[in-house]
């Protein structure tokens, strides 16, 4: 039976693009602290406000101005590490098609948030995380990429327990990004399920 393997310029093209991955994903979350400490230095600007509000015109701008915004300290440094970890994953593995994924995650959940959630503000990116990780968790397996699947492994080990975010069990957690950046993720997995296949070489081929 073969075994394959990433062929070794595919794959040394990868490595190349992460440390750029990594400067994207510093920068979105350097970009999320910066908008939390200004609504902390200016508390009467209520900015949170403008977050999600289902089925309501003032609400549709919040479709892309929710993921930037966040309730308190403890909620943006729950995201700030696994979005730092999935954004750099997304660039780094699959670059030519991850600008796309992270806008249609972004717009898709907050859309169907928007649509389907219930009556709140719906803030922060929780949503788009879910739906980053679950592309690159998919498209791991989808592709058969050995890279990606490792890469998923890892989500998985670290954050399984994200998994349990999709249940509603709390007031003030929005159960609903979490559930429909989920089935985003899914979504745009099997929408760019031929895009960016790996190259592969086997051990035959070597020989």
């Amino acid at each position: 039976m073969k075994v394959y393997q990433l062929d070794q310029n595919y794959a040394l093209s990868r490595k190349k693009l992460w440390p750029d991955a990594f400067k994207l994903a510093l920068i979105f979350i350097g970009v999320l602290w910066g908008i939390y400490f200004l609504d902390m230095i200016f508390p009467f600007v209520n900015i949170t406000y403008y977050g999600i509000h289902p089925r309501h015109q003032s609400g549709i701008t919040g479709i892309v101005t929710s993921v930037f915004l966040h309730g308190g300290i403890s909620h943006i440094i729950s995201n700030t590490l696994p979005l730092l970890l999935a954004i750099t994953a997304l660039f780094g593995n699959y670059p030519k098609i991850a600008k796309s994924v992270f806008i249609y995650s972004l717009f898709l959940t907050g859309l169907l948030v928007w649509i389907f959630a219930r009556a709140a503000n719906h803030i922060g990116a929780s949503g788009l995380l879910y739906a980053i990780l679950t592309f690159i968790f998919i498209s791991g397996f989808i592709r058969k990429d050995i890279q990606s699947i490792g890469i998923s492994l890892v989500i998985i080990f670290l954050y399984g327990s994200l998994i349990f975010g999709v249940i509603p069990n709390k007031d003030h957690v929005s159960w609903e990004s979490h559930l429909f950046g989920m089935i985003t993720g899914l979504f745009i997995a099997w929408v760019y399920r031929k895009r960016e296949i790996p190259i592969y070489r086997s051990w035959d081929e070597e020989e």
